[in-house]
């Protein structure tokens, strides 16, 4: 099944957009010997909001519950409400066990800050890479895919779009609105079984790894600027043994 774009309230990104991938040497290398991509828990990761709704919007749903319950007639205290607000934000915390993402960043030039973070310091390997080609390389998958750009906001002044359970998806916190980040997103299992989901089961407990063609996802291959100039042969070795056939040049942020 390819990346579906359905009513899901997802910021699909133009398919002519850039983007490229900061990984270290072992993550490329799980990549070429998988045939791969990662896609980590939400629960898993650095960012505590990921997934979460903004505190504002506990206010308006507050007011949602009230006004739904006049329209139909029904008389609910104050404290139900409030536990019909809070279940819902539980839910959504339970969804993030098993909704697992895969992470690129918008880009027509290189980031020497991305370069840090996530590349041991340049040191790295960087996949260019495009949204069309994305979407190309998943065609022949099995597994549901949904794709977006992510918007950025302050969780604590800031107003999220509410009213459907992706929006909490779609949305991270304004501190790293420099990643300009295009997500992949997958839940495992469908909706109620995907709620109960066992990883404890699973060979990797922090997410799951699924297929794609390599020779479509990949334009080029790009080497961190602090890297030592040897890794340009040892690169193209590697994924000449695993019959990627791809240009690689060293980062332009090399002297």
């Amino acid at each position: 099944m390819p990346i579906i774009r359905d009513t899901a309230p997802v910021f699909f990104p133009d398919k002519a957009i850039q983007i490229s991938k900061y990984i270290d040497l072992v993550k490329f290398i799980s990549i070429l010997y998988n045939k791969a991509l990662f896609f980590c828990r939400l629960d898993k990761l650095e960012d505590q909001f990921e997934g979460k709704t903004a505190e504002r919007n506990f206010a308006e749903r507050f007011d949602w519950f009230k006004e739904a319950a006049q329209i139909n007639n029904r008389i609910i205290n104050d404290k139900d409400i409030i536990e019909n607000v809070k279940a819902l934000y539980d839910y959504q915390e339970k969804m993030k066990e098993t909704t697992c993402i895969c992470c690129w960043n918008k880009a027509e030039e290189e980031s020497a800050a991305l370069w840090k973070i996530y590349s041991d310091f340049g040191k790295g390997i960087m996949i260019k890479s495009s949204v069309s080609n994305i979407i190309e390389s998943f065609a022949a998958t099995n597994e549901t895919l949904r794709m977006s750009e992510v918007k950025y906001i302050n969780y604590q002044n800031d107003r999220m779009s509410d009213g459907n359970i992706y929006f909490p998806l779609i949305h991270k916190q304004s501190a790293y609105k420099y990643e300009e980040e295009i997500r992949l997103i997958h839940e495992v299992g469908p909706t109620q079984i995907g709620k109960n989901f066992d990883w404890s089961k699973e060979e990797i407990k922090e997410g799951k790894l699924l297929k794609v063609d390599l020779n479509i996802l990949i334009d080029e291959i790009i080497i961190g600027p602090y890297s030592p100039k040897w890794i340009l042969n040892l690169i193209e070795d590697l994924i000449g043994k695993y019959s990627l056939k791809k240009p690689v040049r060293f980062s332009t942020l090399t002297i």
